[in-house]
């Protein structure tokens, strides 16, 4: 997330907040908040135990208004991507 000017600090406080309803939802393996105020950056980083926990994460987070208040305190829309973790084989597996 890019903060419009002179928003940074309100919209990290915001984020450091939303990072802290997170952890505490169903599912939530991590979740924290990266600020870059020299880059005027702010990123959010989290791990879910499964899809649906994160979906119904997703469903959840959209009725709540603070969603609302990061659009306006950004300069755009906020990127969202989500990645499948690649974790290596265990030993005893082939292709160690």
């Amino acid at each position: 997330m890019q903060p419009r000017p002179g928003k940074f600090e309100e919209l990290a406080s915001l984020v450091k907040q939303m990072v802290e309803e997170v952890r505490k939802h169903a599912g939530c393996l991590q979740a924290e908040a990266m600020l870059a105020p020299d880059r005027n950056e702010i990123a959010v980083f989290q791990r879910w135990e499964n899809t649906e926990a994160f979906s119904e994460y997703l469903i959840w987070r959209s009725k709540q208004d603070h969603l609302d208040r990061v659009y306006y305190l950004s300069v755009s829309e906020p990127d969202f991507s989500s990645f499948t973790l690649i974790t290596p084989p265990k030993a005893s597996q082939p292709g160690y």
